[in-house]
């Protein structure tokens, strides 16, 4: 009877997680990530659709339930010009070495509720680790939950800025590769409810 009552206490004690649904987010079709260079010399965008991770969320009770796991294929990224992608990939990003963009953990600041209706802003803040360097990064995140019978999905985009010299990636200077200090980064996906 003791033993009874303290798994009891115990599981009373726990988080409630009973509503929280894991979303899927793969490759291809709406998921996007682009990056923007807008420099003296020359702009340009890098862009791929590998983009694949999770959210664990309940839509109702974000900030008591939310978390994120987002991962690019940084050797998949297409500036358009074979040579560009060859130099961005080997000497700069080194992708034989971090082959990978990462988005994980997730804080939201202001507590939300995501509805079928319109999208909603959220601030949130998470690690994203780049060419080895992991720092936290705050963002806000326009996201929509659509409930459905068939298979419900959150669609979500957010723009945030990368400094190259805070992840330790060498800005090219070569006059067909030249960059930003700062490059413009967009993320939209659709991640879909797992059965």
């Amino acid at each position: 009877m003791k033993r009874s009552l303290l798994v009891l206490l115990i599981l009373m004690a726990a988080p409630r997680t009973a509503w929280t649904t894991v979303f899927v987010v793969t490759p291809g079709g709406d998921n996007k990530v682009t990056f923007v260079s807008k420099a003296a010399m020359e702009s340009f965008e890098g862009k791929t659709n590998k983009l694949s991770g999770r959210i664990e969320a309940d839509p109702a009770r974000l900030a008591d339930s939310a978390t994120v796991h987002f991962e690019v294929d940084l050797a998949s990224l297409d500036t358009g010009i074979a040579k560009r992608n060859e130099h961005m990939r080997q000497s700069h990003l080194e992708t034989s070495k971090y082959p990978k963009a990462v988005f994980d953990g997730i804080t939201i600041l202001k507590p939300g509720t995501l509805t079928a209706d319109r999208s909603v802003p959220l601030e949130v803040e998470g690690t994203f680790t780049l060419h080895g360097v992991s720092r936290r990064v705050r963002m806000t995140v326009h996201a929509q939950y659509k409930p459905s019978a068939k298979g419900s999905r959150i669609e979500f985009q957010t723009t945030f800025p990368v400094a190259l010299a805070d992840y330790q990636i060498s800005r090219p200077q070569f006059l067909f590769l030249k960059l930003a200090d700062v490059q413009q980064v967009k993320v939209r996906g659709v991640a879909l409810a797992s059965r």
